[in-house]
């Protein structure tokens, strides 16, 4: 299946804002390990190659975890052939699988704070990033429904996201504050 600028532009704004997960998760790992960065630019190369395997509306950090994942073992691999790691794989299997699980677990109250913020949108907001991000309906498709230009809908898409953002980390912000 061909993807669309339009799926190539958000994977992209996708692998920007997971950074710092991927390379906290990576770090977490592979301690010590100077082979951190290259594992993590192996990620996202491996992510882009990939990407047609992505399926738009379903967790894209948890996709990218498991990529790194199975790229982190990898990068054992390479070491136990070098000599350079004593720990068994097993183990290494099983601290990555906690590494995950323990990413999952950190997400959750940004999902929920997420959710929040989206219900304090404007209705037509949040018709339009739900129809967009939720549904996985083209921005082209979105125009010709509501009756603007593609230009004009990106546009107010980029807006509602930055609005979003705002939200989530005022949001997060004040848990942090008051527990």
């Amino acid at each position: 299946m061909a993807r669309s600028e339009d799926f190539d532009e958000s994977l992209v704004q996708l692998i920007a804002e997971h950074q710092t997960a991927l390379r906290g998760f990576v770090m977490a790992m592979m301690p010590g390990s100077p082979d951190v960065d290259d594992v993590v630019q192996e990620v996202n190369a491996l992510v882009w190659r990939k990407r047609g395997e992505f399926v738009p509306g379903t967790n894209f950090k948890a996709w990218m975890l498991t990529v790194a994942r199975f790229q982190v073992l990898n990068a054992w691999r390479r070491q136990k052939n070098r000599k350079e790691s004593h720990v068994p794989e097993e183990v290494l299997n099983r601290l990555v699988d906690q590494g995950i699980e323990s990413a999952a677990k950190r997400d959750q109250p940004r999902k929920e704070v997420l959710w929040e913020c989206i219900d304090g949108l404007r209705p037509v907001d949040r018709a339009l990033i739900l129809s967009r991000y939720f549904d996985g309906r083209k921005v082209k498709e979105l125009a010709a429904e509501v009756g603007r230009s593609a230009e004009s809908v990106k546009v107010s898409l980029h807006r509602i996201r930055t609005l979003l953002a705002m939200c989530v980390r005022r949001r997060l912000h004040l848990r942090e504050e008051c527990p």
